[in-house]
């Protein structure tokens, strides 16, 4: 008896399920067959438009960020402050730069630190290494705690004396 009316329930749900998928089936079908109206088409594309005039932009959208350099290529570096260390790359005839910008202060940097650059067993300086500062005293070579590298950002010579600016009189850190 429990066997016949737990077969029977099964039945009912299968069928149950069945009837959903084709129901679902003829929808889409009629949906698909069913051509929008140039006015529809309007509509929703001035509503894509105006939600990404009203949305704050992303600065992701905005940016040519690299994941990685080459050690080779890096000419020198400048020092701009505890959060900030500008590449100046080889190469390239306006001499390419990129500035990797800490989320805090790191310590040990300042304007003649001797950098030391420690990548994960490549030729390559990517996002997630880091880079110390290292110093001598009394003929004794010292490393300070690690910097994580968060990004590479290009930035232009324009740029670099907007952010020494800023860095000058306080409005950025």
């Amino acid at each position: 008896m429990k066997s016949e009316s737990i077969l029977q329930s099964t039945k009912m749900v299968l069928v149950f399920a069945i009837g959903a998928c084709l129901v679902i089936a003829v929808a889409a079908e009629e949906e698909s067959s069913t051509p929008a109206t140039s006015e529809e088409k309007v509509v929703t594309s001035e509503v894509s438009i105006a939600n990404i005039l009203d949305s704050t932009p992303d600065a992701r959208d905005y940016s040519d960020r690299k994941h990685c350099i080459s050690k080779a290529a890096i000419r020198d570096h400048e020092v701009l402050s505890k959060r900030h260390v500008i590449f100046i790359m080889r190469g390239k005839k306006n001499r390419e730069r990129v500035l990797i910008q800490f989320g805090r202060h790191c310590f040990g940097l300042h304007k003649h630190a001797v950098l030391n650059l420690e990548s994960r067993g490549s030729s390559r300086l990517c996002v997630g290494d880091a880079i110390r500062t290292e110093t001598i005293e009394f003929g004794r070579r010292t490393l300070t705690p690690r910097c994580t590298i968060p990004k590479f950002e290009p930035i232009t010579e324009y740029q670099v004396e907007l952010l020494k600016d800023a860095l000058l009189t306080g409005r950025v850190e």
